[in-house]
């Protein structure tokens, strides 16, 4: 079962509600809500034909669901549901048979670890449909309060570019470093000991490695041919770049075999355990003084076994980086000066991450992951939003002008 359709017990639930004519979602009724809630807070077991919806409890303690709700926006392939000040319910849309990564590592680091930089697991709405198991949803703590991590990272990146700040005295230099601790002390607990053979990590192999060079190979190659074909049609803005980053390939190459023989083989590589898996400033919340670290998904294209697969805990590091990157890129305007600030407060940003994520970090690995991504943004820009092109074409022109690997 790749997927499953809303079976018996998930429409018994739902009892979709139509008012004079009109069909609207379930999720807008109060009393859908009201009813999820109940399952939530009292394991019910709802039996339907051929399949059965039951909630499952994670924490050994949680609060009982009760009075207001309201649908929390801006989601688009979950829907979530807050109860008060005190939990959060995601409602998923699309049931994948098999274990959610969400579920799976959120329900790990509040079982078996000490971790408490992501909210906890209280429950799970699971449907069994024909002998198998999928996750409907799952009920967490509500950071209350808490802003979006790229929200509070922008304005920051906002503030910078468009003042006279010292970055010495800028504010997300110290919330960069404790973000990278708080990164180091996740992998630090998805990589504890375990008899979870889901959890259990293993090191690094010589195929590992050549797998991951492969895999960063062939985002390079495809992002040079799509560029080479692409580049005259691109904006004023960004054409010029394009056109010369396009006669690069060879040292992109060259950069690629440089960070590959640094590597040093399979032992630099470090161990394979869980990891984020689409780790950026999206996925992370800001409290007043701290970080939280939500949605394990991993990344929504890519297949449920690859996205639970052990891995690098480096490819976390890269994905924030360049989303520190993207934030710098959007605080700035055309102008060249804001442009010139904006990079000031990504290495800034940069730097301090990795200061805090300390010396657990593989440079080289790091370097790797980040040459891929860079690779795999400009291929998707140039794809589906080629005026952000520039972006990912900046940081492909800074890889090749740096002599860090």
């Amino acid at each position: 079962m790749s997927r499953v359709q809303a079976p018996a017990a998930v429409l018994a639930l739902v009892e979709s509600t139509v008012v004079k004519g009109i069909l609207f979602d379930a999720i807008d009724d109060p009393a859908f809500r009201a009813r999820i809630a109940r399952a939530l807070s009292n394991g019910e077991h709802l039996p339907g034909e051929g399949a059965s919806l039951h909630s499952e409890r994670v924490a050994r303690s949680g609060p009982r669901l009760s009075g207001a709700s309201h649908v929390v926006g801006g989601e688009q392939s979950n829907s979530s549901i807050s109860f008060g000040e005190s939990a959060i319910f995601k409602l998923f849309r699309r049931l994948v048979g098999g274990e959610s990564p969400d579920v799976e590592i959120s329900r790990y680091l509040t079982a078996h670890t000490s971790f408490r930089h992501t909210p906890e697991l209280y429950a799970v709405l699971v449907v069994d449909h024909d002998g198998q198991r999928a996750v409907a949803g799952m009920l967490s703590r509500l950071v209350a309060g808490a802003m979006d991590g790229w929200a509070h990272a922008l304005a920051r990146a906002r503030a910078y570019t468009h003042s006279d700040h010292d970055v010495r005295h800028d504010p997300f230099e110290a919330e960069a470093q404790q973000l990278g601790a708080i990164t180091a002390e996740l992998h630090r607990a998805l990589a504890q000991p375990t008899d979870d053979p889901a959890f259990a990590t293993r090191d690094a192999t010589a195929a590992d490695v050549a797998r991951w060079s492969s895999g960063a190979r062939r985002s390079v190659e495809q992002g040079f041919e799509l560029l080479e074909r692409l580049a005259p049609k691109l904006d004023a803005r960004s054409r010029p770049l394009a056109l010369a980053i396009a006669g690069r390939r060879a040292e992109a190459f060259e950069k690629l075999g440089t960070i590959i023989t640094s590597l040093g083989g399979a032992a630099a590589a470090g161990i394979l355990s869980r990891h984020h898996g689409d780790y950026h400033l999206g996925q992370v919340l800001r409290t007043e003084t701290d970080w939280m670290i939500i949605d394990f998904e991993g990344e929504p294209a890519r297949p449920l076994a690859e996205r639970r697969a052990l891995n690098s805990p480096a490819r976390d590091v890269a994905g924030m980086l360049r989303s520190f990157a993207y934030a710098a890129a959007t605080a700035a305007s055309h102008d060249v000066a804001d442009r010139e600030r904006a990079g000031q407060w990504e290495a800034m940003a940069r730097s301090a991450f990795l200061r805090g994520y300390g010396n657990s970090s593989a440079p080289a690995m790091v370097a790797l992951f980040e040459l891929e991504k860079l690779f795999y943004e400009l291929a998707y820009e140039l794809n589906n939003r080629p005026t952000w092109v520039w972006i990912p074409l900046i940081g492909i022109e800074k890889m090749l002008a740096s002599s860090v690997v």
